[in-house]
């Protein structure tokens, strides 16, 4: 196949790379020139495709789960559909790629480009954003032209690794963004219509003239800065900019609804006067000696540090079960930090745990061992058996 593929690419006769239903799984394809191959739909997992040149190619459709894709080629290529669950492919060029409603969970795209790549509907969930270029891939000082902006309305970003990328002008309508980490980003002009933040991390950030019309912004953590001016603008614009998933809060609900809190405390004062004189008994020594209600402690955060020159993936879910709501999934590349809240207590996988260094309060958490799962509570950590 390649080697026909060749001859037609040359011109020399040959016939165009189609798999034709031939079973392409575990395929040894280093290096391979398949530019503008048709391998629509084909089955492609696992297959090794190292430095292949996959430029224009169709792999709509096409099922390259856990493939190999290091350092490939796949500038304009077509992979709309197509599933790369667990797929490799860091320093990969996509750019111009169609990924529109590609399956790239767990995907490993360090130092992939991506410039001009359609990514409407992508689920990136898992995936491993670290060092990923959008732009023209070239950090410069300001001033510097705001790259071609790009699309990834509606797509499944949560718990990417975001941090400190370009992403300006970027169409994020509607994308999932669920503890995102997205700090030191330049998401200026961006447009966040409707995208779900809750839990990201934006400290840092630069959102100046972004849309964050009903976008939920719940528990995101802000930490000063730019991020945070640019999202208490928002909080102080027309409705839209604070409304909730659900519809938002409705101004005449609210008003009606303190109209009849003030109406239930003047009443309140009113009704001894009303009923026996207006005297009331001043209360005894003993009721003023009464104790003071303990105030409630603000929920208990748990500091996670990668350390050491690898840092650790790990996943962390709500609850002390693997069933809870994910919180976050990725890499910790070496010195990042990550706070989660403790809740009623974490569940955890960690890849290194050597490579984690976690602190609850004053507390040291100390994740030691192979690869495993670790429970986290007020009482401490645990670790669970295989």
């Amino acid at each position: 196949m390649r080697r026909r593929h060749a001859q037609w690419l040359a011109g020399r006769g040959g016939r165009r790379a189609n798999a034709g239903g031939t079973d392409l799984e575990g395929a040894d394809l280093t290096g391979a020139d398949l530019r503008r191959a048709d391998l629509t739909g084909e089955n492609m997992r696992g297959a090794r495709l190292t430095r292949a040149r996959l430029s224009n190619a169709v792999l709509s459709g096409a099922d390259l789960s856990g493939a190999d894709l290091r350092a490939c080629s796949l500038v304009g290529a077509d992979l709309g559909g197509a599933r790369l669950t667990g797929a490799r492919l860091q320093e990969a060029n996509l750019a111009g790629a169609n990924l529109r409603r590609a399956v790239l969970r767990d995907a490993d795209l360090t130092g992939a480009h991506l410039a001009d790549a359609a990514m409407e509907g992508a689920d990136l969930s898992g995936a491993n954003l670290l060092a990923t270029t959008w732009g023209d891939g070239a950090p410069a000082p300001e001033p510097v032209a705001a790259p071609a902006p790009f699309s990834m309305a509606g797509a499944d970003l949560r718990s990417a690794a975001l941090a400190g990328f370009d992403l300006r002008g970027a169409d994020l309508t509607e994308a999932d963004l669920t503890g995102a980490d997205l700090r030191g980003a330049d998401l200026r002009g961006a447009r966040l219509f409707r995208a779900r933040l809750e839990g990201a991390l934006l400290d840092g950030s630069t959102l100046d003239g972004a849309d964050l019309g009903e976008a939920d912004l719940r528990a995101a953590h802000f930490a000063g800065g730019p991020a945070r001016a640019a999202a208490e603008t928002a909080a102080t614009a027309p409705v839209a900019a604070v409304a909730t998933p659900t519809g938002g809060i409705r101004p005449g609900l609210v008003l009606a609804a303190a109209l009849a809190l003030a109406a239930s405390v003047a009443l309140t004062f009113a009704l001894p006067a009303l009923l026996g004189g207006g005297h009331e008994p001043l209360p005894s020594a003993a009721a003023s000696a009464r104790p003071a209600a303990p105030a409630v402690a603000a929920p208990a955060e748990v500091a996670l540090e990668a350390v050491g020159p690898e840092g650790s993936w790990i996943e962390v879910r709500e609850g002390t079960t693997r069933s809870g709501r994910l919180v976050f999934r990725g890499l910790l590349g070496p010195g990042s930090l990550r706070p989660v809240p403790l809740g009623t207590g974490l569940w955890m996988r960690v890849g290194n745990p050597d490579g984690l260094r976690g602190t609850l309060g004053d507390e040291a958490l100390a994740f030691r061992g192979a690869t495993g799962d670790f429970t986290v509570d007020a009482t401490g950590i645990v670790r669970r058996a295989d």
